[in-house]
């Protein structure tokens, strides 16, 4: 097992590192930029005396970069507000962003390079012309990316403004037009919470849960995202004394039709970051559990692709590469699979033979 991986399961592990092993768990933290967070761990159990100087230097650096990488987007953040006060369209904050704003302790130290965001359908064009009229503009030009994002995703092309470096992705649904899984956004904006800065507003805490869990097993490729990983599991833990949350929970996912990423977000945190998660739950959500043949081979992919293997075990290159067509699978149909992957690797071809 990972250094890294022990050490959020059990922080009082810390203490019995050997200087071999601090290195080591070093070199798992860089690639996956998780410094930051892990010092708010360390210093939250009383555990910083355990680490020797150097490396905690180096965890509280990545803490230092995080925060000011929340500070430019709180610059965004006001930035967006001033462009879109004529517009007057409700906005929901969503990851890290939602995480920030709403004062949540996952958010201490978690560093995201973009900032996203929900709206409705119908005010799309009002804001995109809004923006635009602001200086964000899209940095995507080919015509077939454009078509294939409006067409089918469920966001636009990224944005990011002529001053600024940060991405702005604008989402209007949290999965594909084209995905096996149709969620109701509707009742995503129905049950969202205001925040106090005009017009953002957060997803309530059982929907932030399960946009977390969706964005990772149903959108997202897995492969290397043990932050993502670390979200639910820091998520749980933050939401798990709300009065009636683990009741809610599976009876939200059912509605939301989102029951297999929810299945699989308490499935891996429990089995890999040994999150508490009460055996009722656990059993509960088991009705949403894939067939036998799928669910032992996503036990056998997922570990292999989230816990950290370098320095010391070269990638796991089969699993990888098995998750990324999962994911494309879920996310369209087989002929516009076909037709989507034939145009990247043509793409793809053409770049090497340039």
């Amino acid at each position: 097992m990972s250094v890294l991986l022990r050490v959020i399961r059990r922080p009082q592990s810390l203490g019995d590192l050997s200087i071999g092993e601090w290195n080591r768990l070093l070199a798992e933290i860089r690639p996956l930029r998780l410094g930051g967070r892990l010092s708010w761990i360390i210093e939250d159990q009383g555990l910083v005396d355990a680490c020797p100087a150097p490396a905690w230097e180096e965890l509280r650096a990545q803490r230092y970069f995080a925060q000011a990488t929340q500070a430019r987007v709180r610059l965004e953040l006001r930035s967006l507000r001033k462009a879109l006060a004529e517009v007057q369209a409700p906005v929901i904050l969503l990851k890290g962003a939602a995480y920030m704003q709403s004062g949540l302790r996952l958010a201490r130290g978690r560093d995201f390079a973009d900032l996203d965001i929900l709206l409705r359908r119908d005010e799309l064009e009002a804001v995109e012309t809004a923006l635009a009229a602001g200086g964000w503009v899209s940095e995507t030009h080919d015509r077939y990316d454009q078509r294939y994002y409006r067409r089918w995703m469920h966001e636009l092309p990224p944005l990011r403004h002529r001053q600024r470096s940060l991405e702005v992705d604008l989402h209007h649904d949290v999965l594909p037009l084209t995905s096996r899984l149709r969620p109701d956004v509707a009742l995503l904006w129905a049950a969202s919470q205001p925040l106090a800065l005009h017009p953002f507003r957060v997803l309530c805490p059982e929907d932030m849960l399960l946009h977390s869990a969706t964005h990772l097993f149903q959108d997202g490729e897995i492969s290397g995202d043990l932050g993502g990983l670390l979200d639910l599991h820091q998520l749980l833990l933050e939401f798990a004394d709300l009065e009636g949350f683990w009741q809610r929970l599976p009876n939200r996912a059912e509605r939301l039709q989102l029951g297999r990423p929810l299945y699989y977000a308490l499935l891996f945190c429990a089995s890999l970051l040994q999150t508490p998660i009460p055996k009722d739950t656990l059993e509960t959500v088991r009705r949403f559990a894939p067939g036998r043949l799928n669910g032992r081979l996503m036990e056998w992919l997922v570990p292999r692709v989230l816990e950290p293997r370098y320095p010391t075990r070269r990638p796991a290159h089969i699993a990888i590469w098995l998750l990324y067509l999962r994911s494309h699978w879920l996310r369209m149909p087989p002929v516009l699979l076909t037709l989507h992957l034939l145009r990247k690797l043509g793409r793809h071809m053409g770049k090497q033979l340039a």
